[in-house]
């Protein structure tokens, strides 16, 4: 079993992972979960898996196990002069204050600024802006470690990473607990407002499959409503579709 299953397993172990149930015929038992990536006709990406870090959040034990390995990958080790941790809302805010506490090093965490209303068959759409936290723009530019709970299609990390720079600061890494991106972005992301990569250090490295509503895999699916828009508002509902399957 690899480091990356296993730390996936932990998470399990205290109710932060889903995985849609199917027969032996492959189809579903249990709901798709949706993402909060969009297609190009603005439309929610979905797919069998979830993973709900919240609930990681909940056992100050295990988002400390967590924080600790990720301080001893090498990639890590070789980050040079960091001077803030900024976790990204809601998921990374948590495990970067530990990232800073382990490290000696400020946390500072953005805010989320709605700009659609949520729908009910859609998330809310929102940007990032610093209200009770503020980097300093006082002396030479701060090296920021952008934190995240998820890493995917990289859009709430592009917003970051330009809130960033707007406020005087330079991102020097992306830390996450797991990178489900399935484009090759795995050690480097490269930003499209910067003319430099920047280094993806994640605990759990699996690529996750999702598919636009309208994708063969799916649509039957869809179709019948089989799909559940809110996955953490609909936590038990999903916990159960695999309790009821397992056996």
């Amino acid at each position: 079993m690899s480091p990356s299953t296993q730390y996936l397993e932990v998470l399990s172990s205290v109710r932060g992972y889903y995985k849609c149930p199917k027969d032996r015929s492959g189809k579903r038992l249990g709901p798709l979960v949706a993402y909060a990536g969009r297609d190009e006709n603005n439309k929610q990406y979905v797919g069998d898996e979830y993973v709900n870090f919240a609930k990681a959040e909940e056992y100050a034990y295990v988002l400390n196990v967590f924080a600790d390995l990720i301080v001893k990958l090498e990639p890590f080790k070789a980050i040079e002069l960091i001077d803030v941790f900024s976790g990204a809302p809601e998921g990374g805010k948590a495990l970067a204050l530990l990232l800073a506490l382990k490290t000696g090093c400020r946390y500072v965490a953005p805010e989320k600024k709605i700009v659609e209303l949520a729908t009910p068959s859609s998330r809310e759409k929102t940007n990032f802006v610093f209200g009770r936290h503020s980097l300093d723009p006082s002396g030479r530019p701060e090296r920021v470690v952008l934190v995240e709970d998820v890493l995917n299609n990289f859009s709430s990390t592009e917003k970051l990473i330009k809130l960033v720079y707007d406020n005087g600061g330079v991102v020097i890494a992306i830390v996450s607990f797991l990178n489900r991106s399935l484009r090759e972005i795995r050690d480097t992301y490269i930003s499209p407002v910067l003319e430099h990569g920047i280094p993806i250090i994640s605990l759990v490295d699996i690529p996750i499959p999702e598919y636009r509503q309208g994708d063969p895999e799916v649509s039957d699916d869809i179709a019948r409503g089989n799909v559940v828009w809110k996955p953490k508002d609909r936590w038990s509902e999903l916990e159960a579709a695999m309790k009821q399957h397992s056996q």
